[in-house]
């Protein structure tokens, strides 16, 4: 596969995608990625989708029924204009039940891929494993051929996950070679989660005798040592246990985990080596990384010398102070958070302010850069709908440092789909963690944050309670509409859409000290024989007559200039004028415009308009009262001169 840069005065910019983020693979992922690319002269953009339905299951916790939000959050990769993206498909598809990884993979941007935990052949895409069937023969094998177990269990990894099938295959090959029959009740079935306590109990409740239990990954081994202590069984003597991936936990644990090594460290080297390469016009072919095992005490071996100390004092006491620190880090940052939001649940509606808000405090914890992106209007996504992206997106937010540029819904920067390199004129490049904002059904847009992956678990709470403070957001704006709408109601007249009386007293005093330089002209009109279009024609014809007569004045006197209606047939207006030959202007354009509705309409009717003027300065007005009072005299006397009827 080969690729051609977009554009050669920017930084090339990747996009990284990950799930499941409570787990140890994509944290280790992440943390050795940060390491290497930040390094390398790119642009970086990590969609973290991180899904926890299984990590709240033991709580009994329920909002991880909105898990699905993530399927379609990344998408939003196409908005950053990517010339490469890294997909991490064993932990994306994890949680999403109701949608294929073909299906997820088609809905991403259509640039250059590289797919990681799976072997899956794909136009313009390679892919990076480990091997794990290997790995996983390497494990049995060990268990049959060194200690000579034979009733061995399986526990599989999610339904459908590349890995978890090929560690099953594995296992069942290296059992059929050494001619041991695997019956259905000796699988169990898991998801990579720790929290899998039911599915060992049932497995060892079926299985009495089990001799070893070969685990897909390190995480659900971690829940067998928790069950078999229940039990009374003791790992490495009365049953032997084994893993996969090497988790960080899994040298420290008792009695320490023999496993297959996800060489983290091989595995990001060659994914970065490769899209380098690609990013040079270079063509590069996939990958099986190999998977060492690693020999430890769980499996019933006594535990070698050299490993007992896995780690020298000296890093061990590196590694307690590094620990602490980001501890005291996460505690700073929690009781900042709270206080945050404590301020951000808003009562404003506006968004420019609260967006304001969001950057400062980003700034006070120490974010170098950020940006945030929303939907124009918030998407309302239920399980099953299609998970592409194809609302308006804007950019609402960039913070760098202290410098925070706030945007409003009126000048939020539209940000073009793919092709477009809008983001990267607006944002500075670095490698930017992203976080779906969202709250229950409703999806609001994305945090971007260049942070250290240490603090992906502060942000991660981030971004939940500020989804639920745009939530606020949004009903504080829904409020604010409403009762705009309201008082517009009780201010217009819902005929014309002029102002009613109320609105109009409402309105002048402001026009009239607005342009107390300025010469001013009050207005009072009538539509000639209302009351004869009325009984003669209908109501409906007579409405129609007072629209006309409310769009003649209206262009008369200017779109700015307060205009009312505050009778059947009577109107008022105000406007700025510059002599009072202006106000004869006026008065012919009026005139004028009704011989050239009617000379047009077809109305068995005329629409005609008397009306009558007061020109008067700023230090006259005390009212509207006060200055309609002479033009309604003249109105008086226009209408002497009206015509008896206005049917044709």
């Amino acid at each position: 596969m080969r690729i051609e840069k977009k554009d050669a005065l920017r930084k090339p910019c990747i996009g990284i995608m990950f799930g499941n983020y409570h787990s140890d693979h994509p944290r280790q992922l992440l943390r050795l990625m940060h390491r290497l690319l930040s390094s390398e002269n790119v642009d970086v953009r990590v969609y973290l989708g991180t899904e926890s339905s299984s990590f709240l299951t033991d709580f009994g916790v329920q909002s991880n029924r909105y898990d699905y939000q993530y399927a379609s959050f990344y998408s939003m990769g196409r908005f950053d204009d990517l010339d490469l993206l890294i997909v991490s498909i064993g932990t994306l598809s994890i949680y999403q039940d109701w949608i294929t990884v073909d299906d997820l993979l088609a809905t991403l941007p259509k640039v250059p891929t590289v797919l990681l935990e799976t072997e899956k052949d794909m136009d313009n895409a390679i892919w990076i494993i480990a091997d794990n069937y290997r790995g996983s023969c390497d494990c049995v094998e060990h268990l049959i051929s060194v200690h000579g177990l034979k009733n061995i269990l399986f526990i599989t990894g999610p339904k459908d996950n590349f890995d978890s099938d090929e560690r099953l295959r594995g296992y069942m090959d290296t059992m059929k070679k050494h001619g041991l029959s695997v019956k259905e009740g000796m699988i169990g079935h898991g998801d990579f989660s720790e929290n899998i306590d039911e599915v060992v109990e049932f497995l060892l409740d079926t299985n009495p005798g089990a001799e070893a239990i070969v685990s897909a990954n390190d995480e659900m081994a971690f829940s067998i040592y928790r069950v078999c202590e229940k039990r009374g069984l003791t790992v490495g003597k009365d049953i032997a246990v084994t893993g996969f991936d090497d988790a960080e936990m899994s040298q420290y644990i008792n009695p320490p985990l023999t496993t297959c090594r996800q060489d983290y460290i091989a595995f990001s080297q060659s994914i970065v080596d490769k899209i380098m390469a690609l990013l040079q016009g270079k063509d590069v072919s996939s990958e099986r990384v190999r998977s060492p095992f690693v020999l430890r005490a769980s499996c019933g071996c006594p535990i070698p010398v050299d490993s007992r100390k896995d780690v020298a004092e000296s890093d061990d006491r590196n590694e307690m102070l590094k620990t602490k620190q980001e501890r005291l880090s996460f505690r700073r940052d929690v009781w900042k958070g709270a206080l945050l939001m404590r301020e951000m649940i808003p009562e404003t509606a506006d968004m420019k302010e609260f967006m304001g808000s969001v950057g400062r405090f980003l700034a006070s914890i120490s974010v170098s850069r950020s940006y945030i992106t929303l939907y124009e209007v918030p998407r309302k996504v239920r399980r099953g709908d299609t998970s592409e992206i194809k609302d308006p997106v804007r950019l609402f937010m960039v913070q760098e440092g202290a410098d925070i540029k706030a945007y409003g819904m009126e000048d939020a920067p539209l940000l073009p789909d793919a092709g477009d390199s809008v983001i990267h004129d607006l944002v500075r490049p670095g490698f930017y963690v992203t976080f779906l904002l969202y709250y229950e059904k409703y999806q609001y847009g994305a945090m971007s944050v260049e942070i250290d992956p240490a603090r992906v678990d502060f942000f991660y709470m981030l971004s939940l309670d500020l989804g639920t403070s745009f939530r606020h957001l949004q009903m504080a704006i829904e409020r604010e509409r409403y009762r705009a709408e309201l008082q517009a109601l009780a201010r217009h007249d819902n005929l014309t859409g002029l102002f009613n009386r109320l609105g109009l007293a409402g309105t002048v005093a402001g026009y009239v000290s607005v342009n107390k330089d300025r010469l001013l002209a009050a207005m009072m009109a009538d539509l000639d024989h209302l009351k004869q279009i009325n009984d003669t024609f209908g109501h409906s014809a007579g409405d129609t007559a007072i629209c006309q007569a409310a769009t003649i004045l209206r262009s008369a006197i200017g779109k700015h200039a307060p205009l009312g209606r505050t009778g059947g047939d009577e109107y008022m207006g105000i406007f700025a004028v510059r002599s009072e030959k202006d106000v004869e202007r006026v008065e012919r354009k009026i005139h004028e415009a009704c011989d050239r509705y009617n000379e047009k309409s077809e109305n068995p009717f005329l629409v005609e308009i008397s009306v009558g003027f007061n020109v008067f300065r700023f230090e006259e007005f005390k009212d509207i009262s006060s200055v309609m009072e002479t033009a309604d005299r003249n109105l008086y006397e226009a209408k002497k001169r009206r015509r008896d009827s206005v049917i044709r």
